[in-house]
């Protein structure tokens, strides 16, 4: 902005600081006004100075403006920048194809296998699975029919056997049959009340000792391995176990030793030793007596 300058005639001038137009003290920011030695009396160079300071005011407000609309447009775009980010491409992936599954008569063929296979695995589950209608800890009646007056019969006639007497009548569960089980359970709460063991053979039992025994199949066959006799003292009972043969015998009498099968089991003296016999009571009786 130019200065305002007037000489008088004696070549003074008077100097008007721009502080005094309240504006802020700057040192190159200086007005010249036309004065002379002696105050300005004269009411027209007043009015007309007074127009000149409101003229450099006017301008001086528009320098002002123009500064503040320069800055807040620097800040707009120094925003701007802030704002833009770096935006990644998303690449969209494309569905794989899918093979359509070919139904015909092979296909057909291999779902109704699979389908009679599942369910007959299915069914013998439920077979090996199932639990026997008779409660183990129920004493059960012990019955007479032609298979256990036979076996009697054969025990005496034929081994010269003494002292033959049913012990216990059972169904046979999944354990009995367990390969790794290899014991035939006894429960002291089954047992008929008439004693099979002498004092010694009961005192040696209750003291954790085992008796050799022998074993006499269903089909009245001796079996050749012997087989051990023991007691097992349980939470709330004690059980008569036969063990240690006992896989080798249900394998040799498979046919009728299955699940839920009701069985004997008979004590007899041979030689004053002890011996037991096994007795389904569901087998063949004419199988019985042709092998006898």
């Amino acid at each position: 902005m130019g200065n305002l300058l007037a000489q008088n005639a004696k070549g003074r001038n008077k100097r008007a600081h721009s502080a005094c137009m309240a504006f802020e003290e700057d040192d190159n920011d200086e007005y010249y006004l036309l004065a002379g030695e002696d105050e300005v009396e004269n009411e027209a160079e007043r009015e007309f100075y007074r127009k000149k300071i409101m003229e450099l005011y006017e301008e001086k407000m528009k320098k002002f403006a123009r500064e503040d609309a320069l800055a807040e447009q620097i800040k707009c775009e120094e925003r701007k920048k802030l704002c833009k980010r770096p935006t990644k491409k998303i690449k969209m992936q494309q569905p794989k194809p899918t093979t359509q599954i070919v139904s015909n008569q092979v296909t057909q063929q291999l779902k109704q296998f699979i389908t009679n296979n599942e369910m007959n695995a299915v069914e013998e589950r439920k077979r090996s699975k199932s639990t026997p209608t008779v409660e183990k800890n129920k004493k059960v009646e012990i019955v007479k029919n032609q298979i256990t007056q036979e076996l009697e019969e054969f025990i005496t006639n034929k081994l010269k056997g003494t002292e033959a007497k049913a012990v216990i009548q059972k169904t046979l569960y999944r354990s009995d049959l367990k390969e790794n089980q290899n014991r035939l359970s006894m429960p002291m709460k089954q047992l008929k009340p008439d004693e099979f063991l002498r004092k010694n053979e009961k005192e040696d039992l209750e003291n954790g000792m085992e008796l050799k025994v022998r074993l006499l199949g269903p089909r009245l066959e001796m079996h050749e391995e012997p087989m051990m006799l023991k007691m097992w003292r349980m939470n709330s009972t004690r059980n008569y176990v036969l063990k240690t043969n006992w896989n080798h015998f249900v394998m040799a009498n498979k046919k009728d030793l299955e699940i839920n099968k009701k069985i004997q089991v008979w004590s007899f003296r041979r030689e004053e030793k002890l011996c037991f016999a096994i007795a389904c009571l569901e087998r063949d009786v004419d199988a019985q007596n042709n092998a006898a």
